[in-house]
């Protein structure tokens, strides 16, 4: 089985070093990329590690083609939608990577310049462009809160389009409350960068529900105002019915009619399960 080397974590710090895992193509066919490492890459197993002010050492001559980003405060439509375009062997996503998380989050802690922010950020993204198996584009499935940087992705890729898919309020809160990951576990962090840093004076501090709120209408606000660069903004779930008429052209993607039937049929499943589950009727 052929693998390669592909960014992993970063480690929150003044200096960001980035780790590196041997890993195989069919780490991106799960809903969640570092979900995937744990299950296919054993935690105590070779690995490497990159400064990231240094550059990479691990990317080829050639690389794929990056098609687009997808923000989101949609978990489970977010999820879905990165089941659908990935049903297409041509097609990588590239889902929730803690490697850019923890660059961003380093960001927040310890201020980072906007020039070694870019910088960061294109290094890691171009080790995931590199071609393994039958894929020829790749998509970037983001963590919802990375939509207040999205200026900072279009800074570095201004002409690769992205979406935002968005959800009713009163839904996401609920999902949050199941899911108690991402932003969810910062209402319990020990310090309040990083609510200072997200929600400013609007932090709420009187309850979980209305921190979660809060933190939801701040993802909305924000994408609301970030109107340049090639955008599209879709709602969950009604954008299952435009994957072929408005997503698929907005990434520049052409998927066969197998493709269009098999993407379709993802809704089927549990958008979040590896491997799939068919919903549960009862």
């Amino acid at each position: 089985m052929k693998k390669h080397y592909f960014p992993v974590y970063t480690q929150v710090s003044q200096k960001p070093i980035t780790c590196f895992k041997k890993l195989p193509a069919e780490v991106f066919n799960y809903p969640f990329f570092n979900d995937a490492v744990t299950l296919l890459h054993p935690t105590n197993s070779f690995r490497k590690e990159l400064d990231l002010n240094v550059g990479s050492n691990f990317q080829n001559s050639e690389s794929l083609n990056l098609k687009g980003f997808i923000f989101h405060t949609s978990h489970c439509g977010s999820t879905l939608l990165a089941n659908m375009l990935g049903v297409s062997k041509k097609t990588r996503i590239v889902s929730e990577t803690e490697a850019i998380n923890g660059l961003l989050l380093s960001a927040v802690f310890y201020k980072l310049e906007e020039t070694t922010l870019l910088k960061n950020l294109k290094t890691i993204i171009s080790d995931y462009l590199e071609p393994l198996g039958e894929t020829e584009q790749v998509i970037f499935k983001l963590t919802s809160w990375n939509i207040f940087f999205v200026e900072l992705f279009q800074k570095a890729y201004p002409n690769v389009p992205w979406i935002f898919i968005d959800r009713k309020t009163e839904d996401v809160v609920k999902s949050l409350y199941k899911s108690g990951r991402g932003f969810v576990e910062w209402f319990y962090h020990p310090t309040t960068v990083l609510q200072d840093y997200f929600l400013g004076n609007k932090k709420e501090n009187v309850s979980f529900e209305k921190y979660l709120t809060a933190m939801v209408e701040a993802h909305k606000s924000f994408a609301a105002n970030a109107d340049f660069g090639k955008n599209k903004f879709l709602e969950y779930p009604s954008f299952i019915a435009e994957f072929e008429s408005k997503i698929l052209p907005h990434f520049e993607l052409t998927y066969s009619q197998d493709e269009l039937e098999a993407a379709k049929g993802m809704v089927k499943y549990n958008a979040k399960i590896f491997p799939k589950t068919l919903y549960n009727s009862n």
